[in-house]
């Protein structure tokens, strides 16, 4: 448990000075519309493969630590790869989306078997303190990471390019992947170090199919259907918030860098006050009003034209997507079984990343159609948002009179900071199965 500490720390590191500026990278390259969208939205969809892919392998007993080792590894390789692309000037758009499929598909997959790994080996008496510690840890060492690659782009890298199809420096990026590969390395030897109790097994698969006939297997799934609604319309804007920083705005390295943070130390403060508000209303209402928040996120973007409003856009943001995240999950535990659960998470991964990619292709063709305007796409995207809370409110009204269930109570991991939602987390998993839980 005190390697896994500093394991978090290494990791966050990697995600601060890395995934955090691949799309900031496909901008610097000249990426058209539909590869920003797909740089942002296609190694998520892949992403999903990843935990289902980990489950096969855990039905067979493959151990834990091995999967999450590997897929550390391959992290890394991906990383370094890019850079090396980086100072011999071969990267282009394309080869960037196919490390970074690389990159997500093996860090979701990570996730999963880590998630099993540490639901055994944390005590279950004092697993929220423990687990609060380390997020700190996480939340500290990605602020660094962030800032960190910020400060090189800002000194190594020329600057922004505003043409279609500029090439310039790399310099920057170099420096900040190598370094984003060191420390998944670091990582991935501190896990080797840890380690791992004994694996008692999924839920058998005559006991998932029962949990899918019950009721709360019902609710469960209508929740995972919705939020492919709920993704596709905030995604139809979301892969463009950085390209319209960077290139309408003119915002530098350092510019956008505050932008960002911002939105994670909002994130961070608030996470608290939303739980408070599930403990004390429910889970269904705190997730139905951080949805009809999340769909007034883009009104501030389009009257921004400088980093004021941006920074009320981005602290909107992270509240918003905070509460959202909280609700939703707490919900999805309440909805399952601890035995049913990786498979549940493992599901709504792959819903939810091909709906990302839904929303990022249609809005990469619309923006033509738009005049390439991105502030109308915003604006497409927040009526979309729109749409879709009040459609919440008449599908999942009884969640509106639902009383707080308590025995719901969870605790996170991050996995990565996602476009318009800042630090994205999901759930420390048990899945070890149990004759109760069926």
């Amino acid at each position: 448990m005190r390697l896994s500490l500093w394991e978090g720390a290494a990791w966050a590191l990697m995600v601060g000075l890395g995934e955090t500026y691949f799309i900031v990278d496909a901008i610097r390259l000249g990426a058209t519309p539909i590869q920003i969208s797909l740089t942002v939205t296609l190694p998520l969809a892949l992403a999903g493969a990843g935990p289902l892919l980990v489950l096969a392998l855990l039905r067979h007993r493959v151990r834990r630590k091995h999967i999450v080792v590997f897929a550390a590894g391959l992290q890394s390789l991906a990383l370094a790869g890019l850079a090396l692309l980086e100072r011999m000037g071969l990267t282009t758009p394309d080869l960037l989306i196919v490390l970074a499929c690389v990159y997500q598909m093996m860090g979701q997959g990570a996730g999963t078997a880590w998630s099993s790994w540490f639901g055994d080996l944390v005590p279950l008496e004092g697993r929220g303190k423990y687990f609060g510690k380390r997020n700190q840890g996480i939340y500290a060492a990605t602020l660094v990471g962030l800032i960190t690659a910020g400060v090189l782009l800002h000194g190594l890298e020329p600057s922004v390019p505003t043409i279609a199809g500029a090439r310039v420096g790399g310099t920057g990026f170099q420096v900040a992947f190598m370094l984003a590969s060191m420390f998944r390395m670091v990582s991935a030897v501190l896990l080797l170090l840890t380690p791992e109790p004994p694996f008692s097994g999924l839920a058998r698969r005559d006991q998932a199919r029962r949990f899918l006939g019950s009721r709360r297997g019902t609710h469960a799934t209508r929740l995972i259907a919705f939020a492919f609604l709920c993704y596709f319309a905030a995604y139809l804007s979301s892969p463009y918030y950085g390209a319209f920083m960077l290139e309408t705005l003119r915002f530098t390295y350092i510019e956008y860098t505050i932008a960002l943070t911002l939105m994670i130390v909002t994130k961070f403060f608030v996470a608290s006050w939303w739980g408070s508000q599930v403990d004390r209303h429910g889970a269904g209402r705190v997730w139905i009003l951080s949805l009809a928040a999340i769909a007034l996120t883009p009104l501030p973007w389009l009257f921004a034209d400088g980093l004021g409003l941006v920074l009320l856009a981005q602290a909107l943001s992270g509240a918003s997507w905070s509460g959202f995240e909280l609700g939703y999950f707490t919900l999805l535990i309440e909805s399952s079984t601890r035995g049913t659960r990786p498979s549940l998470f493992a599901a709504q991964s792959l819903v939810v990343g091909w709906s990302q990619l839904g929303a990022g292709v249609a809005s990469a063709f619309s923006l033509p159609l738009l005049g390439g305007d991105y502030r109308s796409l915003m604006l497409v995207s927040m009526v979309t948002r729109v749409l879709v809370a009040i459609l919440a409110v008449v599908l999942f009204r009884e969640l509106l009179r639902a009383s707080p269930v308590s025995s719901a109570r969870w605790v996170s991991r991050f996995v990565g900071i996602r476009a318009s939602g800042g630090l994205a987390r999901r759930p420390v998993l048990e899945p070890s199965e149990s004759p109760d839980d069926a």
